[in-house]
């Protein structure tokens, strides 16, 4: 990572320890405002899963509507408060020292992905707000929804195996 140094960082970056310090701090402050965009771009796109009057009732009749829809609005529940309640980093991620550039770029090639992913659902969400109730639009576009966010709990799921993986000690270190 290379970040433009003020003159005051660059004073700083003499200070023996400093550098690494500096540099885990941006780190975690990074993961910590990645998660909360993730979380807000799903969280805006389930407050826009909203029926009126009219097609809640019709929802409410059909009973694989009702039950798709609130499984949708459910698991949106659950992945908003997996992302958005998920620690604020590992140790063994954030310590310069112990993790190399492969395995960093790994993690924040994960990190794009779940943002693309997360960006990706509110699309088809808007593809279920363009549809009638029940129709075979909306079951295809709320499938679509469903599937995007079940593939975006693997993936947060993966995140953290991830990151507990550079946490890790390594095979010497255990005993």
């Amino acid at each position: 990572m290379s970040f433009k140094k003020t003159i005051l960082e660059k004073i700083a970056s003499y200070i023996p320890g400093y550098g690494g310090y500096k540099e885990k701090e941006v780190r975690r402050e990074t993961d910590a405002l990645l998660r909360r965009h993730i979380s807000s771009i799903l969280s805006t796109a389930a407050a826009q899963l909203v029926l009126s009057p009219t097609e809640a009732r019709s929802v409410a009749a059909n009973p694989e509507a009702r039950y798709l829809w609130d499984y949708v609005k459910a698991i949106f529940d659950k992945v908003i408060q997996k992302i958005d309640k998920a620690p604020h980093g590992y140790a063994g991620f954030f310590n310069i020292v112990k993790v190399n550039e492969e395995v960093l770029d790994r993690v924040y090639s994960h990190d794009l992905a779940l943002v693309e992913h997360a960006r990706n659902v509110a699309d088809y969400v808007n593809d279920v707000k363009k549809a009638r109730a029940t129709s075979p639009e909306w079951f295809d576009a709320l499938n679509r929804v469903k599937a995007a966010l079940e593939e975006l709990d693997r993936q947060i799921d993966e995140r953290t195996k991830i990151l507990k993986g550079i946490q890790e000690p390594p095979e010497w270190g255990r005993r």
